[in-house]
């Protein structure tokens, strides 16, 4: 028996199988019967489609269906919806928001859109018939750049919509920003750009699409980070079928990042297509159709300014932002330039004010919907970045000007100008724990080590403050079996980062069970009534709590089944580290023979197929929690090539409660991983001519590897757990990209300060920084 604690770093339970090889992913399923789907997917940016010929696809033997705009339109399904309600800040009125059909109807407006779905014996005989698939298209102008987009007489992705205009967004206090610019020492302004980039899963994309004749009811195994909410979407907004007649369910995911977490064309197609052939169909994208087709994240243009004292005091923020949204609205991606990013301006600082305006504007690109952070790095970055330059700009100590204006804990809780709630932490206290993990003392001979060798080396240092988010409502099943096992089923949904451990560790912890005796069930609609899913760091804050909420139910449960044992009241009945006791006579039972025990009283009021601890619990969280911290890094630059090392990295985070550190370390190596290379090789580039993507394939999309990824040294701050939930954490999963961004950036630009280099945009590739070394040596000549 593996008995475990809160706190204690056990082993990820779920690794075995993934790493033997018995995991389970969408295209492992494989069902009877089925057929092979295939997308015919738009090689142009923008065009009319006057008509779409599929006869000689329809003629190969083999081939079953081929599904077009004009057959979707003929069934009457309904569009995708978006769940950003933002409201613009002109009139007050819901953002413009076109239908989004799960495949092109009459025109496209992204290379990659959906124009047809092919169903054949055989992937291959897929792949076969869409090339003899006759589409006759009318190009049109198209724009991929949001300001082009929003320029006069840009080309018009709707023709309802003028100026490509999606929505404005406000919020924060502009009066008090205009009145501290007006009286500030200072006025430092940069103008920032947060590139556009793709989450690049392990497992690309994929579903399997089941129809039941005799109940017209449906099945989909879906590679989804969001299994409940994107079922409603589905049945009630796309199909118009009851939500009960979709059993959709996950087998294990490969990675999401956020890209998984919104609603695709895809699945819907699949599941008219079984609906008509009576068969099941399968889908599973290749690695270039995950590139055009699923969405990408970042991707805004931001002006920064910060107003100061002239002993560098911070007296206001201001962000004015622009986004391309790409050619619809996606599930949550109006959020991202809007709310998203204004939440957690200013970070963890001091400032009297702060006001953020974003604009969003459809371009003939592929959506935008989150990644990993959804607005906080970017705030992070805007606000890290105009400190840093603000710094430079007034002659002040980076780390001092940041020293001097972090929020102390007696000034917690607060509410910031953005309406964010900070109930506690203590800022100060990370930052100087990071400035000493980093060897600050041992610096200036590394900088003297690098010139030795001809480079040069830089230090920067970013704290940052973000919140949580996602669905706020999580159910957990407790059912205990008579063989000794107990099956732990959640709405919360792992697509990588541990739950199956660490929610089975909540579970054993409070109950004093085995964590060998726990099954977990996750993802799947027939298994609980309701699920938030995966997204915005919400698994341990909302999921861990509702399973802490049904264990101490359990425990209620447990002493009036104690209580009977021992001929007393309930309320007389303790229970500590898995036992029920009474305190004042030798009365105890384990939390093993109470089980038994509620068995045998569950059989005597009539029944045997169940327990009487058996427990089913909704949990609801009211307001969003806020971790923080700290990173730093060191980076050697070579002037000769452009090249850089990230030599060095610290972190310390709060997370509140940690509940298991070896997941939580995980977590931050991944973030800072994903946010090491959006700052020196990510990026989504579109021909701004043609709007063909250019970066397609892991031939033209860099990312991180192993030897690009430093050592890291992290650490936790537990001494500030939140009371907004009942464990007191408060979310890691997005935290590493939170911080990595400026942390990578600024350390670049300290270690080029000497070579006049003030300013870089992402990534920072060897040939941009070496342009930028050699541009500013011209300058100087």
């Amino acid at each position: 028996m593996e008995t475990v604690e809160i706190g204690q770093s056990v082993r990820r339970r779920e690794d075995h199988r993934f790493l033997t090889g018995a995991g389970r992913y969408v295209d492992d399923v494989n069902l009877s019967g089925q057929a092979y789907a295939g997308v015919l997917r738009s090689p142009h940016a923008h065009a009319r489609i006057n008509a779409i010929d599929a006869t000689e696809a329809l003629a190969l033997e083999g081939v079953l269906l081929v599904v077009t705009g004009d057959d979707w339109k003929a069934a009457g399904y309904g569009s995708i919806p978006t769940r950003s309600g933002v409201k613009t800040k002109i009139d007050g009125t819901p953002l413009n928001q076109p239908a989004r059909h799960c495949i092109a109807i009459d025109r496209v407006r992204y290379v990659g859109q959906e124009v047809a779905l092919v169903v054949a014996e055989t992937p291959a005989l897929a792949l076969d018939a869409m090339e003899l698939i006759d589409v006759d298209y009318d190009t049109l102008d198209a724009v991929t750049d949001a300001g082009a987009a929003a320029a006069d007489g840009a080309p018009q992705l709707w023709d309802d919509i003028p100026g490509n205009f999606c929505l404005d967004f406000e919020l924060g206090d502009k009066d008090g920003v205009n009145a501290a610019f007006a009286d500030a020492d200072h006025v430092v302004t940069l103008h920032v750009v947060n590139n556009r980039v793709t989450s690049v899963p392990m497992e690309p994309r994929g579903a399997v699409a089941d129809f039941d004749a005799e109940t017209e009811s449906f099945t989909l195994h879906n590679s989804s980070q969001n299994i409940h909410a994107n079922r409603g979407a589905f049945a009630d907004d796309v199909l118009n079928i009851a939500t009960e007649k979709l059993h959709h369910l996950a087998p294990d995911v490969g990675g999401g990042f956020g890209a998984k977490n919104g609603i695709y064309g895809e699945p819907a197609l699949l599941l008219h297509a079984a609906r008509e052939l009576r068969r099941p169909v399968k889908w599973i994208a290749n690695r270039t159709e995950a590139f055009l087709a699923d969405t990408h994240g970042r991707g805004q243009s931001s002006t920064v300014s910060l107003a100061l004292d002239g002993d560098g005091t911070f007296r206001a923020l201001r962000t004015d932002s622009l986004g391309g949204i790409g050619a619809f609205c996606a599930t949550v991606g109006p959020f991202t330039i809007s709310g998203g990013s204004a939440r957690t301006q200013g970070g963890p600082y001091r400032f009297p004010a702060m006001y953020y305006t974003g604009t969003g504007v459809f371009t003939n690109t592929m959506l935008m919907d989150p990644y990993r952070g959804a607005g906080r790095p970017e705030a992070t970055y805007q606000t890290e970045r105009i400190i840093e330059h603000a710094a430079r700009e007034i002659g002040m100590d980076p780390v001092e000007l940041r020293r001097k204006n972090l929020l102390r804990p007696d000034e917690l809780p607060l509410k910031t100008s953005m309406n964010l709630d900070v109930d506690c932490g203590n800022f100060p206290q990370l930052f100087e724990r990071t400035l000493e993990m980093s060897d600050r003392p041992g610096y200036a001979a590394r900088v003297a080590a690098s010139s030795a060798k001809g480079l040069r080396r830089g230090f920067a240092i970013a704290p940052y403050l973000e919140c949580t988010g996602g669905g706020p409502k999580e159910h957990t099943g407790v059912t205990f079996n008579r063989d000794g096992t107990v099956e732990l089923a959640t709405g919360a949904h792992s697509t990588g980062m541990g739950i199956e451990t660490s929610l089975s560790q909540i579970l054993a912890a409070t109950l004093g069970l085995s964590i060998d005796d726990i099954s977990f069930v996750q993802a799947d609609t027939d298994a609980t009534p309701l699920g938030g899913g995966h997204g915005g760091s919400r698994n341990m804050e909302v999921g861990g709590s509702s399973v802490l909420q049904a264990a101490q139910e359990i425990i209620t449960k447990g002493c009036a089944v104690a209580a009977e044992a021992f001929g007393i009241n309930a309320d007389q009945v303790e229970f500590a580290d898995g036992r029920f006791f009474e305190a004042t006579t030798n009365h105890t039972m384990t939390i093993r023979e109470v089980i038994e025990a509620a068995f045998d009283a569950h059989g005597a009021e009539g029944g045997d197929s169940g327990n009487g601890l058996d427990t089913q619990s909704v949990y609801a969280r009211e307001i969003i929690s806020i971790p923080n911290g700290c990173h730093a890094a060191e980076v050697e630059v070579d002037p000769e090539t452009g090249a850089i090392i990230v030599d060095g990295y610290w972190v310390m985070d709060d997370f509140g409660t940690v509940i298991n550190p070896m997941l939580a370390d995980g977590q931050v190596m991944g973030g800072i991983a994903q946010g090491i290379g959006q700052a020196l090789m990510e990026n989504i580039v579109y021909d701004p001519d043609s709007g063909q993507l250019l970066s397609a394939s892991l031939s033209d999309y860099a990312l991180p590897r192993a030897n690009t990824i430093p050592n890291m040294e992290i650490g936790y701050f537990e001494g500030a757990p939140t009371k907004k939930n009942p464990l007191g954490v408060k979310g890691s999963g997005e935290a590493g990209c939170v911080g990595a961004l400026p942390a990578v950036v600024n350390a670049v630009l300290d270690a080029l300060k000497d070579d006049g280099v003030r300013d870089l945009e992402m990534p920072l590739t060897p040939e941009r920084v070496w342009r930028a070394l050699h541009e500013t040596a011209k300058t100087k000549a």
